[in-house]
């Protein structure tokens, strides 16, 4: 990864250039704020930059602060290296828009740990923002299919008033046109109830102070993003992802199409991600802490959504023997293997996640009994034809439980990986059973015979 360092101190910049050159990165190096702050608003920026708190020219936080005033898709993450510890100080940097902050001396496990946290958001940022660009492409599909829209319009009413996502018309002083059920039901109102009204009306009132500029935008800019944070009628404040389009049409006044989908369990996942380690690092799949931390908020969205969810649960079968007679290195190979399998088989945005050992467990969200057995039936595939495709010093084979939870049901994360586990064990000693449970109920269902190398389908 291309980082900025910016210190003034000889000793103290040679020795950071050093540490990341060390550790693989490609580093640019200043000794001036207004030197860094011209890199900084480069096309080709670094992702991640490390400023000096005090330097020539302009110090740490202004240089955060005149680089958070320029407009970029892909902001700098930054990190401010200061001797400075009081909390004031600390809060002056990240409130001029520094991401992290780092005391000298530094220590190179603390450098190393801040570095890969910076690493883990600039790779969801870069998400977030393709993510942007699908939505900014759907709605310009959508404009250019708006003909034959109006040909089948019963249609796509029906896909409006049942979308979970928010589709709604305003006028360009905010006002409510239209709002489609489902969305107005999200945010706990029925139609009537938010029509007519405008949009500020609904805004946080911490966020109430934007509302103008947001205006401004839908009146100047035939097209806008960006985030609104909206209070549901119970006083909940949601964060709603949005895409806008002005339309121009002769007959009416103008007026904006917008498009809306709740990313608040997204956003909190963020935070999330900036303090913890996710990551499992013999996988690149998440560790146990990540699977946690995200499982939760998708449970949440789950929930709120009235979704059935599913959680899968399998261990390699025989990983002492295969490191006992081939070698922990092989055994590696074999977690390794799975954990691609894995990726390959079930969806992108399910949560896949290494437990520890041989165990790894699956989250997946709007699943149901019969659903779930497509990616597990995938799964399946493609342990055969990794078995039969490439010689190996063994066969790789697994055991599998899974439970399928209703929405209503009360249980906790914890608790679904326990009976999870506890399906995959009774899979494993029977080997010709694969138990689903639905909230506390057990049904028969497909079962899945995880036995390599030949696999086959049973009915119990």
């Amino acid at each position: 990864m291309k980082i900025l360092i910016a210190e003034d101190d000889l000793v103290s910049r040679r020795v950071l250039q050093a540490t990341l050159v060390k550790w693989g990165h490609e580093v640019v190096v200043v000794s001036r704020g207004d030197e860094a702050l011209a890199v900084l608003q480069c096309a080709d920026a670094p992702p991640l930059a490390i400023l000096d708190w005090m330097m020539p020219g302009l110090d740490g936080v202004e240089v955060c602060r005149r680089a958070r005033q320029s407009p970029s898709a892909t902001p700098t993450y930054i990190i401010l290296l200061t001797a400075k510890t009081e909390k004031e100080d600390v809060v002056a940097g990240l409130e001029a828009g520094a991401d992290d902050y780092l005391t000298k001396p530094f220590v190179r496990v603390e450098l190393r740990a801040r570095i890969e946290v910076g690493a883990r958001v600039i790779k969801l940022q870069k998400g977030l923002a393709t993510r942007v660009e699908e939505l900014h492409q759907a709605l310009a599909e959508r404009e250019r299919a708006a003909e034959s829209l109006r040909a089948s319009e019963s249609r796509y009413r029906h896909l409006v008033e049942h979308s979970q996502g928010l589709i709604c018309t305003q006028d360009l002083a905010g006002t409510l046109l239209s709002i489609n059920p489902a969305a107005a039901r999200l945010l706990e109102y029925e139609t009537h109830e938010m029509v007519g009204r405008n949009l500020c009306e609904f805004v946080a009132p911490s966020k109430q102070q934007l509302f103008p500029f947001y205006l401004k935008r839908i009146r100047n800019q035939a097209t806008d993003s960006g985030l609104l944070h909206i209070v549901t009628k119970s006083g909940a404040e949601r964060i709603w992802q949005y895409d806008n389009l002005r339309y121009e049409e002769a007959g009416r006044e103008p007026y904006v199409l917008g498009h809306a989908q709740d990313v608040t369990e997204l956003k909190e996942a963020e935070a999330t991600m900036r303090n913890l380690s996710l990551e499992d690092d013999l996988t690149g799949l998440y560790n146990r802490r990540g699977f946690l931390a995200l499982t939760a908020q998708n449970l949440k969205a789950a929930r709120r959504r009235g979704q059935a969810f599913s959680l899968v649960y399998a261990d390699i079968d025989g990983l002492k023997q295969i490191n006992d007679t081939h070698g922990h290195h092989i055994g590696s190979q074999a977690i390794q293997r799975l954990a691609l399998l894995l990726k390959k088989s079930f969806r992108e945005a399910d949560i896949i996640a290494r437990l520890g050992g041989d165990e790894f467990t699956i989250f997946m969200a709007d699943t149901t009994p019969s659903s779930i057995k497509f990616p597990l039936a995938r799964l399946q595939e493609h342990l055969r034809q990794d078995n039969a495709r490439e010689p190996h010093a063994y066969q790789l084979a697994l055991s599998v439980g899974a439970v399928c939870v209703d929405p209503d049901t009360d249980v906790s994360i914890e608790d679904l990986l326990v009976r999870a586990d506890q399906a995959m064990y009774e899979n494993k000693q029977r080997r010709r059973q694969y138990p689903f449970q639905t909230g506390a109920r057990r049904e028969d269902v497909n079962a899945q015979i995880w036995q390599a190398p030949e696999l086959e389908l049973q009915m119990v």
